[in-house]
């Protein structure tokens, strides 16, 4: 019987994160290299349904990519919680968390089981720091997600203030 060395498990343990997260939209920007690359800085997370990913006010500094199942995102109101968000496989959460290092703005309770690869705010700074590119190229794709929520917020508080 042969050994098989801890490099090439590891190897192939990246390869197969690699694979389930090529197949998610927000991969779509970055080369097969590319993902591989960021598998190797990620922490993967398997939730069962009803578990509680990440909770209000927490301080986390991490991002969360929904590779399979979603998340329900809850806010805690006067005495009672209301679901704002069902997320899905290839979105995200903890973009400004990561970011800014304040604390969740609501919770995440995972709707069916799931399966989310978290890049923490020490690994991305790790990825610009041994691949400068690409490290770039991540923050822009949050520095774009970001936008595009703070869009979608905008309309809905137009549509809110014109009722």
């Amino acid at each position: 019987m042969t050994r098989i060395s801890k490099k090439k498990l590891a190897y192939e343990k990246y390869v197969k994160y690699a694979q389930i997260l090529e197949k998610t939209r927000w991969a779509s920007e970055f080369s097969w290299d590319d993902i591989r690359i960021i598998c190797r800085y990620i922490h993967p997370v398997s939730a069962k349904k009803g578990a509680v990913v990440f909770k209000e006010g927490d301080k986390e500094q991490s991002l969360g990519i929904i590779v399979k199942g979603s998340i329900d995102i809850l806010k805690q109101g006067n005495n009672e919680t209301k679901k704002i968000a069902c997320l899905k496989s290839s979105q995200t959460f903890g973009e400004m968390a990561l970011l800014d290092g304040e604390p969740r703005s609501a919770s995440g309770v995972a709707a069916e089981g799931t399966i989310i690869f978290f890049i923490s705010k020490k690994s991305l700074l790790n990825i610009a720091s041994d691949h400068p590119k690409l490290g770039f190229r991540i923050l822009w794709k949050i520095s774009k997600l970001i936008s595009r929520h703070l869009r979608k917020t905008t309309g809905k508080l137009v549509d809110y203030i014109e009722k």
